[in-house]
């Protein structure tokens, strides 16, 4: 059965598996008995490694941030002001929501629940897109297969 992203208010199906902007994959999906799982590594603006996910296991978290929930369903990482670093949440078999700040040296984005941020500033929501299996590529306007 596929699975289903839902990454700032946007619906990716049919199976993505990396989501990426320009040549940085910001995270991988794939599926397994218990539902859809989420890996990625979120680095500060130095490219110090602030957060490691596995399979939906956090294997890592910098001491500055807050580990709220350590269920595989539900990750939810947040720094000392309060705002989501990583945020992944199973809803049922097939469906994952993933929101949170993806940092790399070069940029900043930011997904919330109901828009993604990027880099430029602008901003993407309520797109419908069809993975068909493969990568998903963010631009400044719209989501495309990547």
């Amino acid at each position: 059965m596929p699975y289903t992203l839902i990454f700032g208010n946007n619906f990716i199906l049919g199976n993505p598996k990396r989501i990426r902007i320009h040549d940085i994959v910001l995270f991988h999906l794939g599926k397994n008995e218990l539902g859809p799982h989420l890996s990625t590594v979120i680095q500060d603006s130095l490219g110090s490694t602030l957060v490691r996910v596995d399979n939906n296991r956090c294997t890592y978290c910098h001491q500055k941030l807050n580990n709220k929930s350590k269920e595989p369903e539900h990750i939810l990482i947040t720094n000392s002001q309060g705002e989501n670093i990583l945020e992944s949440r199973v809803l049922d078999k097939n469906t994952i929501l993933v929101g949170g700040m993806f940092g790399v040296q070069q940029f900043l984005l930011v997904a919330t629940q109901n828009y993604i941020v990027m880099p430029s500033g602008k901003k993407l929501m309520h797109c419908r897109i069809d993975a068909h299996n493969s990568d998903i590529m963010l631009t400044d306007d719209h989501i495309e297969l990547g």
